[in-house]
């Protein structure tokens, strides 16, 4: 396995970690205490940007993987 497949399954568990909801009760509690981030609802900012850092990692890593020879 290499480097970046090492990477690429990590990033995407902790993508599942964070969006769990354990993790989401703490992340409920800092939105209840500041709901909004620049004019921006808390949690929809905080789950986006989770999201989209996942796609820029798998992005990333489908970019540094070999073609499919069939």
């Amino acid at each position: 396995m290499s480097k970046g497949e090492k990477f690429l399954i990590w990033a995407m568990i902790a993508a599942i970690l964070l969006s769990n909801p354990p993790i989401l009760i703490w992340v409920n509690a800092i939105c209840k205490a500041k709901p909004l981030i620049f004019g921006w609802p808390t949690l929809w900012v905080y789950l986006t940007t989770v999201w989209t850092a996942v796609i820029v990692v798998f992005v990333y890593a489908v970019s540094k993987e070999k073609p499919l020879q069939l």
